[in-house]
Parts: C-alpha cells; structure tokens; sequence
C-alpha cells in the first residue's frame, strides 16, 4: 500500500466515523425532542432506526470493506438488516398497543 493508497483509506474511514457520528446525535437528538405523543414517539423511533440501518451499512462497507464484496452478500447483509430493524419496530408497536 502505497502513502498515498494509506491517506485515501485513511480519509474513507474519518469520513466513515464522521457519518456515525452524525447519526448517532440525531438517534439521541429524535429521541430527545420525541415528546410524549405516540405520533411523535413513533417518528423518534423510525428515526432511530433508519440512522441504525445506515450505520450498519457503514461499518459493513466501510470497517469490513463489504463494499467490494459482490452483490449477492451485499443483499443478504441488507435483508438481514431490514428483518432484524423490522423487528424491532413491530415489537416497540407491540408494546404499544399492549398499554392500558
């Protein structure tokens, strides 16, 4: 790997760690401003987990270098992420329409 190859990775990944970042304050910033309604609990929470999904793609593609994996393992990461997030959104409106 050549320096300059090693200042490019090197930007990739700051740039990799500045997107989380930036999503995570926005997870904490949705829940925050959430208020009590259920509306505005529900968008807090999709919020959440759309920035969750997106820092997973992240850190597949850009910590364990998926990006150049072939389409196929691409996909199978993205519906396993989608099935596992969908989940937990049918569980938090489970718990929902379980209170009195």
């Amino acid at each position: 790997m050549t320096h300059e190859d090693s200042r490019l990775w090197g930007r990739r990944l700051l740039r990799a760690w500045a997107v989380l970042v930036g999503l995570t304050v926005l997870s904490v910033g949705a829940a925050l401003t959430g208020g009590s309604g259920q509306r505005s609990s529900l968008l807090a929470v999709a919020v959440a987990l759309i920035a969750s999904f997106i820092k997973a793609r992240q850190v597949l593609d850009h910590f364990l270098d998926l990006r150049r994996a072939g389409g196929g393992w691409r996909g199978l990461f993205n519906a396993l992420l989608l099935v596992i997030l969908g989940l937990c959104f049918a569980l938090y409106l489970a718990a929902g329409t379980s209170r009195p």
